[in-house]
């Protein structure tokens, strides 16, 4: 600090020095040239140096002016002259022009006096014959048109005679390839089973192109509202595809086989069944009448056992979760109906049967409300045939299935009701898809999926499994009030809740805890600052923990990050 206090004295010395060389020769050069040292003095004199330039730049535009209007002013006299020379000219050529008039004038009216008549008859003759001569030229090139037109046909006619030669040529032997086509695609059946009373003579033989059209027309009539487009087409083949696959895992399992042939008319499915070779039409025939057969060696004691496992065991435990679902519903829209918004709109939910529920579905949730105990005769036929025909549907939609699918399917109660939201206005509970504001909007779409959650996380069995739900820039829009309110509501379902907001805290008296991770940073420096609180319910405290600085996040092209709260509750 010593060696560092001398140089800056050394400094000094020279800076002074310089400053008294400087104050010299600022006042030998002011008294040179007469003008004061001090600045303000200068600078009157520097303002008055730029007025007079600023004047004398002025001066000389203006003499440029005067110049250049003084040389347009002599061009426009000598212009002016010279159109004064030429209007003289045009005077004098009028006034001879005007004699010369009168003279043709005076010459015409001897001339009409004299031979008048003759010429106005001479020129109405000529006049006929030029007539005359343009309507003969327009008749002789109409008459040449018309021969080149006759000789053109003449060409065409000849090339389109050997053109339908040559295609009824063609067209003969496409309708013999065609004849053909449609005879062997009536060997493989499938006309006898789209139309079973159709007589379709013997394939064997080649067959005649008369009985042949007629045997097409009448196929075309009867298959008149059969679809035949690119579309219907793409989707039977791949439905063909699809099902075959289907029938060769059902035929499998009992040692029989299928073959799937595509043809340029169709597709060919060949089945090998117990041993000996059959179409789909035969199989499907001898099904039905082993299914037949089999249906009427059911007794009535295997009946009445079916229906009585079905009532006994299906239907109890499906009053079970009937009544515990509507229960949950209640409990659900209970926490709901408590927590209205400042404006005061209260959400429930509402689980009502389906639009597209089985038949029967609607009577048959009546009845699984009420206790077995209380059913009579009656009920428990309407019950256990309900459930046999949602069986019967279900294992009839999917053949290939197990028992385990169809009856699985068959009794899931869910899909025969629905889940919908409603608001409380003007005294009336109406459907919450109405106009709302943007904060009601948000609660309507979300405080009906923390009620779900709540409700799927409680089939977990364990109290204390987690109970996590994610929200990011939580309540937008959604006022203060209402902000507080749905925060208990999440603490009333017992929901682990972590969530972003770019200025929510959720310290509210609703809110039993909180852990708070507040993230800010300066704008032009690349690292965020974290500090951590805690909210007990009541206070708000600051959690000193280890420092940590994190690499500030790139701009998502919202703008910089400045601040950020995180919230674990």
């Amino acid at each position: 600090m010593r060696t560092d206090h001398a140089a800056a004295l050394d400094a000094v010395e020279g800076a002074d020095a310089t400053h008294a060389a400087a104050t010299d020769t600022l006042h030998e050069d002011a008294a040179d040239a007469g003008l004061p040292t001090a600045r303000a003095g200068l600078e009157l004199i520097r303002d008055g140096i730029a007025d007079y330039r600023q004047a004398a730049a002025e001066l000389g535009s203006t003499l440029g002016a005067e110049r250049a209007a003084s040389v347009r002013t002599d061009d426009e006299r000598r212009q002016a002259e010279a159109a004064l020379a030429r209007h003289a000219d045009r005077i004098t050529e009028a006034e001879s022009r005007q004699q010369e008039s009168y003279g043709a004038a005076t010459r015409f009216e001897t001339l009409e006096a004299s031979v008048g008549a003759d010429v106005a008859q001479l020129m109405a003759a000529l006049s006929q014959v030029e007539q005359d001569k343009r309507s003969n030229i327009e008749r002789r090139r109409a008459a040449d048109a018309e021969r080149e037109s006759a000789t053109l046909a003449l060409g065409e006619a000849t090339g389109e005679r050997t053109r339908l030669q040559v295609e009824r040529e063609e067209a003969g032997r496409d309708r013999d390839a065609t004849v053909d086509a449609l005879r062997r695609f009536a060997e493989t059946g499938l006309l006898t089973i789209a139309l079973p009373e159709l007589e379709v003579p013997e394939t064997t033989q080649p067959w005649a192109a008369t009985p042949a059209v007629q045997l097409a027309r009448t196929v075309e009539a009867e298959l008149a509202d059969v679809p035949d487009d690119d579309r219907a087409w793409n989707l039977l083949q791949r439905k063909v595809t699809d099902e075959h696959k289907l029938l060769a895992d059902v035929l499998s399992r009992q040692g029989n086989n299928t073959t799937l042939l595509p043809r340029d008319d169709g597709i060919v499915v060949d089945v090998m069944f117990r041993g000996r070779p059959s179409t789909v039409a035969e199989v499907a025939q001898t099904l039905d009448t082993e299914v037949t057969e089999r249906s009427r060696l059911l007794t009535e004691r295997e009946r009445e056992i079916l229906e009585n496992h079905l009532v006994s065991e299906a239907a109890s435990s499906l009053q079970e979760l009937i009544l515990d679902a509507e229960a949950r519903v209640t409990q659900m829209n209970a926490e709901l109906s408590g927590r209205p918004t400042s404006t005061g709109m209260r959400l429930r939910l509402s689980w009502v049967p389906s639009e597209d529920a089985p038949a029967g579905a609607r009577q048959a949730m009546q009845q699984l409300r009420r206790t077995t105990d209380a059913w009579n005769e009656a009920d428990r036929a309407a019950v256990g045939e309900f459930l046999q025909q949602e069986i019967e549907r279900v294992r009839t939609a999917d053949v290939g299935g197990t028992w385990l699918d169809h009856l699985t399917q068959a009794l899931d109660y869910r899909s025969w009701n629905r889940f919908t939201i409603q608001r409380h206005q003007n005294g009336q509970w109406r459907p919450a898809t109405g106009p709302a504001s943007g904060g009601e909007g948000a609660l309507v779409a979300s405080v009906p999926l923390f009620a779900a959650a709540a409700a799927h996380y409680a089939s977990a069995g364990n109290p204390n499994a987690p109970r996590i739900v994610t929200l990011d820039e939580a309540f937008a829009g959604v006022d203060d009030d209402a902000r507080a309110k749905y925060l208990g509501l999440l603490t009333a379902f017992d929901l682990d809740v972590v969530m972003t907001s770019e200025r929510e805290w959720g310290c509210y008296p609703e809110v039993p805890g909180l852990a708070i991770a507040q993230l800010s940073r300066v704008e032009g420096v690349e690292a965020v600052l974290v500090t951590n609180w805690q909210w007990d319910g009541r206070s708000l405290d600051r959690v000193e923990r280890p420092a940590a600085v994190l690499a500030a996040p790139a701009d998502d092209g919202d703008g910089p990050l400045t601040e950020q709260t995180g919230l674990w509750g």
